[in-house]
């Protein structure tokens, strides 16, 4: 399935790399009225680098938007993890998120023939950007605002995501979405990441709409475009935590053990510090299953346990379930959307897939939910144990 997108992507990709709106030599070296606040403010927050600080009504590279991406999550993890500097200070293999850092401990097998480099590696195991199918990654080829609006949500789906069936209501030229990227365009669109390029104004009800929106689809995102995308991701807490692959969520104690991801796959190694200065004893509350194992196992392994979406916590915060990984069991809960195998072997500790039938996952911070082929949002469930 992502192979075939992943085709269709790198066409597009193709075709929009002579749709430019602007021409060499015009671009603007302040950003336009409309997104100057914005934009200000996310340089001011360290979310942009420098390089793409000009020419800001220039299209957005995919090199480009991949710096811009890594840049601002890694600014935003370290700002939030700078709350918890007393609570970790001896249970922290090291403070800062870096390029080198988290390439060390987030291992891979993605590889593009045509760059090397760390932004756009970190980028991959990120599940923000993908290759183009042949084993390229074409750095320098521009973005359609369609394509942006995909890689925000591969990455945003289990933190904060819309829904994929507003969009083509709300939206005047959504039959110019590509198919693959349809999801993606309205769930960017109905959580406000990238706004239309003309506003819907709706009459005395949602249902009631005056005035569709443009998305404008085919158009190049320009580089201010991206900024206050990136801006509003850091206004809604996205940058919290890190999130591998675009479907499991983790913070800074998961990282000491260490990863391998692949295509739609997170492979957790062992991860077994023992110390009570934890960031995640601040999340088991009082009363929870997870209470009586706190100081009896190594916190380490205690919060590989409920990587993934979360729902997946929230089911897997049993006790039974808890003592079972504990003590080496192997077991495997299908939730259909994703798959949790538990002490797969002595390399791993779990390994969590996504299924990509399934499309995005919906509604991470709460409830967890797919979209069946006929837009109907079903719960996911836990289907097996064994």
């Amino acid at each position: 399935m992502k192979k075939i997108v992943t085709l269709l992507m790198m066409v597009t990709l193709l075709i929009s790399g002579f749709n430019i709106n602007v021409n060499a030599g015009q671009y603007q070296q302040q950003p336009s009225d409309w997104a100057a606040e914005g934009v200000n403010q996310a340089i001011a927050d360290g979310l942009v680098p420098e390089e793409i600080q000009g020419d800001y009504n220039k299209p957005i590279t995919r090199r480009e938007f991949a710096t811009l991406m890594v840049t601002a999550i890694f600014t935003g993890f370290n700002k939030y993890n700078e709350g918890y500097e007393e609570l970790t200070k001896l249970g922290w293999e090291f403070r800062t998120l870096t390029l080198d850092n988290f390439l060390e401990k987030v291992e891979s097998d993605i590889k593009f023939t045509d760059i090397d480099d760390k932004y756009i590696d970190v980028a991959s195991r990120l599940g923000i950007v993908n290759g183009l199918g042949d084993g390229t990654f074409k750095p320098d080829n521009y973005i359609t605002r369609a394509e942006a609006a995909v890689m925000f949500t591969n990455y945003t789906q289990v933190i904060r995501s819309g829904d994929p069936v507003s969009g083509p209501i709300e939206i005047e030229d959504f039959y110019l979405v590509p198919d693959w990227a349809k999801d993606g365009v309205s769930m960017a669109y109905t959580v406000d990441f990238i706004k239309g390029t003309r506003q819907v104004i709706y009459g005395m009800s949602t249902l009631d709409i005056k005035q569709k929106a443009l998305f404008s689809p085919l158009d190049n995102i320009t580089r201010e475009q991206a900024i206050l995308v990136v801006s509003r991701l850091q206004e809604y807490g996205v940058f919290r935590c890190i999130v591998l692959e675009g479907f499991v969520t983790i913070y800074m104690d998961n990282l000491f053990g260490g990863f391998f991801v692949t295509d739609n796959e997170v492979r957790v190694k062992a991860n077994a510090y023992d110390n009570k200065y934890a960031g995640m004893n601040m999340y088991i509350m009082h009363g929870s299953p997870m209470e009586q194992f706190k100081h009896k196992y190594p916190s380490g392994k205690l919060g590989d346990l409920v990587l993934g979406p979360s729902t997946v916590n929230q089911t897997l915060d049993n006790a039974e379930y808890i003592q079972n990984f504990l003590d080496g069991k192997h077991t495997i809960y299908d939730f259909g959307i994703v798959t949790v195998e538990h002490n797969p072997s002595k390399e791993y500790f779990s390994i969590i897939k996504h299924n990509m039938n399934y499309g995005y996952i919906i509604g991470g911070s709460d409830t967890t939910y797919y979209f069946d082929k006929d837009n109907t949002r079903l719960p996911v469930e836990l289907l097996e144990i064994r």
